[in-house]
């Protein structure tokens, strides 16, 4: 009989069809899908016979040793990772090579720039004469690293992101003020009107088509919609989520907004108080927008929350203008906005906040503040801030870019990433 085949849990590993030489992969069957390091994931080709094409870093630490891959799309899967986190990955379908075996897998295309191994091998790439040893490492020949040394190093570089603003009224300053603020940064913009966008289900990927030409792929979106009746905006929103685009504010986000008992329980959920009645009776699940009750007296704040940062603080005077309460609202009123857009999954919303007999309770979200009124008010770059955080949560913008704590390339040894997850 034939020798068995036996894997340790990390091996090296090829993946010629997609002409990478050499990769450190951690095996796990725990995990059913096998995924792979990449980034600038962008589908294109015919509706018909869709493509993907992404950049694969195969060693870690080393972001100017890069590859750029195409293939076939087979599946779009939504994968829970170790975080317990779900993600819509596209799926292809590659040979693998180890030990002098090549046989095809399943693989998913995700960022795992914060792992330890740039692969990961799941269960499904484990065919029947395959055994793992989960106590040892390399137990098929190693390949090395060093064969990228005679790759030619990318530069550092700053990708151009393509961005959208979707948005019912094309024309407000607001949307405006963003876009000037994207291009000066050398992004390239697009406002996308809400009234002129049809959904497309007659594919193996759903599509927008606006202005009789369908919708590219963008990057990020930044969704100026409401959370109210405008289900068709949410609908559009979701349509680009689906075809990989980055987003703000979720669609499931803004769907749960648009129901106050459910944000009302969602903060429940993580310890938050919220204004309104005491109970809700079969027959009242309409209650409208969180309120604070006529027994109790509030002082009210609103909190402008960017990522995860509280951007300025702004309230109103006699006269219904805003103006800047930075020196009226205390660190516990930021965090606490903070954590209720967290809770909530906004990482765009005026947070407004009561300070009432009960304590502090959230009063409300708004997820198309008035950016141009709150930068006047408060002399504050918001749009610049907004971008700003696109470009932080996109890291296909700044994949070169070295983090301050790794170590120069020269200082890195061959073969030592043996690190877990």
């Amino acid at each position: 009989m034939p020798a068995p085949f036996i894997m340790g849990w990390e091996e090296w590993l090829s993946l010629p069809d997609l002409g990478v030489p050499a990769i450190k992969a951690k095996v796990d069957t725990g995990a059913r899908t096998s995924a792979l390091h990449a980034h600038d994931i962008e589908p294109f080709g015919p509706i018909e016979a869709p493509l993907v094409r992404f950049t694969v870093a195969p060693r870690a630490r080393r972001s100017d040793i890069e590859i750029a891959c195409s293939a076939k799309i087979v599946d779009r899967r939504d994968v829970m990772s170790s975080n317990g986190e779900s993600e819509r990955r596209y799926v292809i379908v590659t040979r693998v090579a180890m030990g002098g075996r090549e046989w095809p897998i399943e693989v998913t295309l995700t960022n795992r720039s914060s792992m330890s191994y740039r692969m990961l091998l799941g269960r499904q790439a484990i065919i029947s004469d395959m055994f793992v040893d989960p106590t040892s490492s390399f137990r098929q020949p190693k390949l090395s690293y060093k064969i990228y040394r005679k790759m030619p190093r990318r530069p550092d570089v700053r990708r151009a992101l393509r961005i959208a603003i979707l948005t019912r009224r094309p024309t407000a300053p607001s949307t405006a003020r963003m876009a000037a603020a994207a291009a000066a940064r050398g992004h390239v913009v697009e406002t996308i009107d809400v009234a002129e966008i049809t959904l497309g289900f007659d594919g193996p990927e759903p599509y927008c088509i606006a202005g009789g030409e369908r919708v590219p792929h963008f990057d990020a979106v930044i969704p100026r919609i409401g959370a109210g009746g405008d289900g068709f905006a949410r609908a559009a929103l979701r349509q680009l989520e689906l075809a990989g685009s980055y987003t703000m504010n979720g669609a499931d986000a803004l769907e749960r907004l648009s129901s106050p008992l459910a944000v009302r329980q969602t903060l429940l959920r993580h310890g938050i108080a919220s204004c309104g009645t005491d109970r809700v009776a079969a027959g009242d699940d309409t209650e409208p927008a969180p309120h604070v009750r006529a027994s109790e007296r509030a002082r009210r704040v609103s909190v402008l929350v960017v990522g995860r940062q509280a951007a300025a603080a702004i309230a109103e005077d006699a006269t219904g203008e805003l103006v800047d309460a930075g020196s009226d609202c205390g660190e516990e009123a930021r965090d606490r906005a903070c954590a209720v857009a967290r809770a909530l999954d906004l990482r765009l919303a005026l947070i407004r906040l009561a300070q009432t007999e009960r304590g502090q309770l959230f009063a409300g979200a708004g997820t198309i503040p008035a950016l141009n009124r709150i930068a006047k008010a408060t002399d504050t770059d918001i749009a610049g801030l907004v971008i700003a955080d696109i470009e932080a949560e996109h890291r296909s913008w700044s994949r070169n870019i070295a983090r301050p704590h790794e170590p120069s390339p020269e200082a890195i040894e061959e073969n030592t990433d043996t690190t877990g997850e």
